[in-house]
């Protein structure tokens, strides 16, 4: 519990703010203390030598040493006469005696171990001795005003120290309470946000991480759910057909059929499985881009003469258009954008309907076409075609994994640049690629 309380952000801020006051008002009092008591021993310097010569003035006024005494009894200064110098009990020097007898006022810092001043004059008939009045001692005054003035500084800085405090170290709290709830993967916890200063800005990024990580969790939680989904259906037809191919009844066309089933489910699973491996290379960065110079438009011929065998089965006509381009890129990752594209345009499209390719450059980028004149896509679905497992076909009748696309934009935007698509339902879709030069 000490430990606790010795290492907490409050008592940390409370011990720093207060030694900070601390440290300053004793520095200020010191200054304003050896500044002022120059101007106050001064001032009393003035007040005892003018009093002296007051007296004496009285004195020779044959005025009585009863009534000058009773006349300056009261004052911050005051004065007693005396017979001799014995009887002030100052010592004086030989100097100072001299200027004495001369009528002049002798002005002492100290005497006899007191630290107070006193002024000495020579009357007719003795000696004026004027000194502070201890009763009204201007420096005992000034002190104590000044450590009354450093108490209330200290304990009323204190006090509005400990609320500001309590005030800076509340939502730091607060944050820290946060973090410990997201650690423990609740991701839907916010702060309030208050004001704009530092602690506000750290809330309003507080909101934004738990945001970002509420929606990274839901896409987890989705994508291992996809997984799940995409891995079993084919397990459960390989399964389900394998064990009908034990049925030593069934017919020799039935077990073809049966066997082409497990082969296909197979051929899936296995496009899945590496699918699904080459999007986490790519969104951790183990797959790095092997960049050289080639062709762009020859390899999209050779993607075209990869899927012949597809597009002619169902009569597709293909309309192409490429400029020649050489471009700078990982020619294994493009190619698969390509057939990602091609092989899309091919499932959607009708018997006997029409894909475009088109390639062509300016002279800032250069631009992959694809469409094809299908269903199209409605404006739904667009937004989240690019989703991993997203598929606009819900039925989930049409081949693939649902990964294509998403493996396609992330090769494209490690290249640097963008993938869209537009579409407008019973005419088609445009998927359209945009590279840097």
């Amino acid at each position: 519990m000490k430990n606790r309380i010795f290492h907490s952000i409050y008592t940390k801020f409370l011990v720093t703010f207060l030694g900070a006051l601390f440290f300053s008002s004793t520095l200020t009092f010191g200054v304003i203390y050896w500044s002022q008591l120059g101007n106050i021993l001064d001032q009393i310097r003035v007040e005892l030598v003018n009093q002296a010569q007051a007296v004496q003035t009285l004195n020779q006024e044959q005025l009585s040493d009863e009534a000058i005494t009773d006349l300056y009894a009261q004052g911050i200064v005051v004065s007693r006469i005396v017979a001799s110098l014995d009887e002030a009990g100052a010592v004086l020097s030989e100097e100072e005696r001299a200027k004495l007898e001369r009528g002049e006022i002798v002005y002492l810092i100290s005497h006899q171990g007191h630290d107070f001043p006193m002024a000495l004059g020579k009357l007719t008939d003795g000696y004026v001795v004027t000194m502070p009045n201890l009763e009204k001692n201007q420096i005992a005054g000034f002190m104590n005003l000044q450590r009354t003035t450093m108490l209330v500084t200290l304990l009323i800085g204190s006090v509005l120290i400990v609320i500001a405090v309590a005030m800076i170290a509340k939502p730091i709290k607060a944050v820290s309470e946060a973090t410990k709830k997201v650690a423990d993967g609740d991701f839907d916890i916010r702060l309030k946000v208050a004001g704009k200063d530092e602690l506000a800005v750290l809330a309003r990024n507080f909101n934004i991480m738990t945001a970002a990580l509420s929606r990274n969790d839901y896409i987890h939680r989705d994508f291992v759910s996809n997984v799940s989904h995409e891995f079993k259906t084919p397990i459960a037809s390989i399964k389900g057909f394998g064990k009908l191919l034990k049925d030593p009844d069934i017919s020799e066309t039935q077990r073809q059929e049966y066997i082409d089933i497990i082969v296909d489910e197979s051929d899936r699973l296995w496009k899945l499985s590496a699918n699904v491996l080459k999007l986490s290379e790519l969104e951790n960065g183990v797959l790095g881009l092997k960049k050289e110079a080639f062709a762009l438009d020859e390899s999209i011929r050779r993607v075209v003469l990869l899927l012949q065998e597809k597009w002619e089965a169902k009569n597709i006509d293909l309309d192409i258009q490429l400029d020649e381009i050489t471009y700078k890129g990982d020619q294994e990752l493009m190619a698969q954008v390509i057939i990602n594209l091609l092989t899309n345009a091919i499932h959607h499209s009708p018997v006997a309907g029409e894909i475009r390719i088109d390639l062509h450059e300016t002279a800032k980028e250069i631009t992959i076409t694809i469409a094809d004149t299908g269903n199209g896509i409605t404006k739904e679905d667009q937004e989240k075609i690019f989703d991993r497992f997203y598929k606009a076909d819900q039925s989930r009748s049409t081949p693939g994994t649902g990964l294509g696309l998403t493996i396609s934009q992330r090769i494209v935007g490690l290249h640097g640049g963008t993938i869209a698509v537009e579409s407008i339902i019973e005419e088609g879709s445009t998927f359209c690629v945009r590279l840097p030069k």
